[in-house]
């Protein structure tokens, strides 16, 4: 058997996976924490991963009193939020349940994100025109159709944010194999 020289114990914790795995896991933190930045900056620049917003409808912007879409009272920008399900795992977005002044947040930035198709009601119709002096939806008006608004797609599919996380992890590895 041959005798091997040299600072085994050095290179034992180096190579420590207790280590890696606490290394990893941080990295993976700090990714949520980007992510979560990375999205509300997107929605307050009006252009997240750099795909601008489609306009809003001039009613629209008439009823909130501003033309920024997905702004309103901040509470969707408040509720985007992180969580690390394993240190390889980090999920981005609105958390269900998460309640803002419209109600559930959750099934509103799927609407933002997705799109969606609305039957109007004779219900809605009255409650439109009570809310909005008078003016009312046309009889002849059938649905709503509110566009996709993505913010959540773009900015985690973005190159600029892609290498965010590859330099996160990188800079991760290197802490681990640090002496």
């Amino acid at each position: 058997m041959s005798h091997l020289e040299g600072d085994w114990d050095k290179i034992s914790n180096i190579l420590n996976p207790a280590r890696m795995r606490a290394k990893i896991e941080q990295a993976g933190k700090k990714v949520g924490f980007a992510g979560v930045a990375a999205v509300k900056k997107g929605i307050v620049s009006g252009a997240p991963g750099g795909e601008t917003f489609e306009p809003l409808q001039a009613l629209t912007v008439w009823a909130k009193g501003s033309s920024k879409p997905l702004i309103d009272h901040g509470d969707l920008v408040g509720s985007i939020t992180h969580e690390n399900i394993d240190a390889n795992t980090v999920w981005i977005g609105v958390k269900k349940g998460a309640k803002g002044s419209k109600g559930n947040m959750a099934n509103i930035a799927a609407v933002h994100e997705f799109g969606c198709t609305i039957a109007v009601t004779d219900k809605m119709r009255r409650a439109f025109a009570a809310k909005f002096q008078g003016i009312g939806i046309r009889r002849d008006t059938q649905y709503i159709h509110i566009p996709a608004r993505p913010f959540l797609r773009p900015t985690l599919n973005d190159p600029d944010f892609r290498q965010t996380i590859g330099e996160i992890y990188l800079n991760a590895l290197k802490e681990a194999f640090l002496p």
